[in-house]
């Protein structure tokens, strides 16, 4: 019986000593964010970094979200916390959170400021390329403590995006609009992780030179860069005024197209379908626009 109850103090102790094991994690802002252990309660600020937490293993432990949070469908039963601009700081602090996970560039600092006042660490996450997901990834599993969920994620996610770009890599490139919406005419430019797929995919973005993440461009501006293939999702308005410009190359090959690609600018793991669908979409207009 004593010897029982020395490996069950044993037991205990080790348990309670896993349990309180600090966890140290370089967010995406350099700062080093330390937790006395891995967060079991975690708000989330943006879709695409709770799509990421789910990603990671962690969704059991995200208890809130912003709003427009649409993947993985399970994280719609979160509680919604507010949206980039607007918090409820009433309620993050009643959800009693570990950790406040924050869009770097798309929260503004006023609100940052609220949300460092009361005394939760807050941890910057930013991902503007394909290869920041995996990485992030990989953080959020050690912030939670499902480290080996989430490295298998990324290993399957890294592995995705390999296969296509081998895939793709020896592809004649297109010279690609890609329409974001119609009044005002507005685009992609370096800074949108669209840029990235399409350029995995073989495709050229005519507004890479700009460095912000939706640029207002003008028609003009377009025409001169006579893109062979324009694109547009389907929340990007019409692009039927692009199909009967004659001298334009996309519209002579009949490249103006939608994608119907929901996740495209989604810069978390759930972007991969969509960047499936955005190749295939480039594979057609490359073999309609010809040699």
């Amino acid at each position: 019986m004593i010897r029982f109850l020395a490996c069950l103090a044993f037991v205990v102790a080790g348990t309670a000593a896993a349990a309180s094991v600090t966890v140290t994690v370089v967010d995406d802002a350099g700062r080093t964010v330390t937790l006395a252990a891995p967060a079991r309660r975690i708000v989330s600020l943006a879709p695409n970094i709770t799509d990421t937490l789910f990603a990671a293993g962690a969704g059991a432990y995200v208890v809130g979200t912003s709003r427009f949070t649409e993947y993985p469908p399970e994280a719609r039963k979160v509680p919604v916390v507010g949206d980039a601009t607007t918090l409820d700081l009433e309620r993050i602090v009643g959800l009693k959170p570990d950790i406040i996970v924050i869009w770097k560039s798309g929260t503004p600092a006023a609100q940052v400021d609220k949300l460092k006042q009361l005394g939760i660490p807050v941890f910057y996450a930013e991902t503007v390329r394909l290869a920041d997901i995996a990485p992030a990834v990989r953080r959020f599993g050690t912030l939670a403590g499902t480290s080996a969920a989430a490295d298998q994620a990324a290993r399957t996610f890294d592995a995705a995006l390999d296969h296509l770009r081998g895939a793709y890599a020896g592809k004649r490139r297109l010279k690609v609009f890609y329409q974001v919406w119609d009044r005002p005419l507005m685009t992609i430019g370096h800074a949108q992780i669209t840029d990235d797929a399409l350029s995995l995919c073989g495709g050229d973005n005519v507004f890479a030179d700009l460095a912000q993440a939706a640029p207002t461009v003008t028609r003009e501006a377009v025409l001169a860069r006579n893109p062979d293939a324009i694109l547009g999702g389907g929340d990007g308005g019409s692009l039927d005024g692009w199909r009967h410009i004659a001298f334009l190359a996309a519209a002579r090959h009949g490249n103006v197209l939608a994608v119907d690609a929901p996740t495209l600018a989604l810069p978390s793991p759930s972007i991969l379908p969509g960047v499936q669908t955005l190749c295939h979409v480039l594979d057609d207009a490359r073999t309609r626009a010809g040699p």
